[in-house]
Parts: structure tokens; sequence; C-alpha cells
């Protein structure tokens, strides 16, 4: 992967086959997510739902979803009374981040041909949409794995099971921190400014 800077702190993502395969679809699965908890937390007022208020009062059962929706207080009682009135603004806003992103991937939920490089170019205006949907994945990612702390990551590379996901996350991690220093910085890396090699293929 290849990140270059354009004018106006805007970069060009340059992908290859498998990096580009990958990425959409890893936000394909994380959209998929958030539609399934969409469809048990719409509130049925249509008010309620055109302001984008409800939500379900309870923290999710599933990891991924708890850790991209966490309560936002200890006490049971106001976190769910918070979580009834906000839940489904900030689903909706995750899963319009997440399409715009495979939107610009532009995969439409293929393969690019093998050898073809995916060009994106993400602006100042659609680069939040790019962070918060790649934090939304490795949120998603560490709790499915339970990835909770630091000394969790070699227990987590020394299983079969869980090495490959684990690589995935490191890659994700560096894709946003590459994206993030060029964007701040204004600046380019050099010709072959990367933020990894290929992304890993996952061997769960």
């Amino acid at each position: 992967m290849k990140l270059l800077p354009l004018p106006g702190q805007g970069l060009r993502l340059l992908l290859d086959h498998d990096e580009a395969a990958m990425l959409d679809q890893l936000v394909a699965q994380l959209i998929q997510l958030l539609q399934s908890h969409s469809s048990t937390a719409l509130d049925p007022d249509p008010l309620f739902a055109s302001l984008e208020v409800g939500g379900s009062d309870a923290t999710p059962d599933d990891p991924a979803l708890a850790r991209l929706f966490p309560d936002a207080y200890e006490q049971d009682a106001p976190a769910g009374a918070f979580r009834s009135v906000t839940e489904q603004g900030l689903l909706n806003r995750k899963l319009q981040d997440a399409m715009d992103v495979t939107a610009a991937l532009g995969l439409g939920g293929g393969a690019p041909e093998d050898g073809a490089l995916v060009e994106v170019d993400i602006s100042h205006a659609t680069l939040p949409a790019w962070v918060r949907t790649v934090t939304a994945l490795r949120l998603a990612i560490a709790a499915r794995i339970g990835l909770d702390a630091q000394q969790d990551r070699s227990r987590l590379l020394d299983d079969e099971e869980t090495r490959g996901t684990v690589l995935v996350f490191d890659w994700l991690a560096a894709i946003l921190e590459s994206v993030l220093a060029i964007v701040e910085s204004g600046e380019p890396d050099g010709d072959d400014a990367a933020a990894g090699d290929a992304p890993p293929h996952s061997e769960d």
C-alpha cells in the first residue's frame, strides 16, 4: 500500500489486489454487523426514527457491538436511558461512514482484477469517515479475539487460530497511523510512502 499526499490536506490511497479486496470485505462485514443490530434497535415511533432517536436500553450481547456502543455511564439505569435515545443515531452515522468507505473503494462487493491497483482519493472532508471506519474495524476485531491490553497480543500471536486476525488488526493500525501522519504533516514521506506490506491473510 502507498499513500501519496494531495493538495489541501488530502491523500491518494493506492491498494494492490489483495489489500483492496481485504479492506472491502472487512468493511462489508462491519456494515452487516451494524445492520443486524439496527434491526433490533430501531424505534418503532416514526418521529423518533426521523430524528435518529431510539435504540435498545441494554448493552449488546455481541462483544463487538458492545465495544462499538459502550455504556455512557457505569450505573445500569442512566446508561440504559441514555442508550435508548442515542444508540440509533450513532449506529446510523457508523453505517453511513462505512458505506462511504466501501463506495470509495468502488469494488461493489467484488474483487479487483488481479494485478490492478485501486486508487482512492481521500479529501479533508472524507477523511473523518475513513478514520472512524478503520477505528471501528479495529475495535470490533479486538473485541472478537479478546485483545484488551498490550499483553494479550503476544498470546494471541502464538495461537494459530488468532494469529492471522492479529496481523490484520496491526495492518489496519498501520493504515490509520500513516493516513493521519501524512494529513497532519501535509508533506510526502517519499514516493514509496507505505503503511506496510500486503495485508496478511487471516488464518481464522
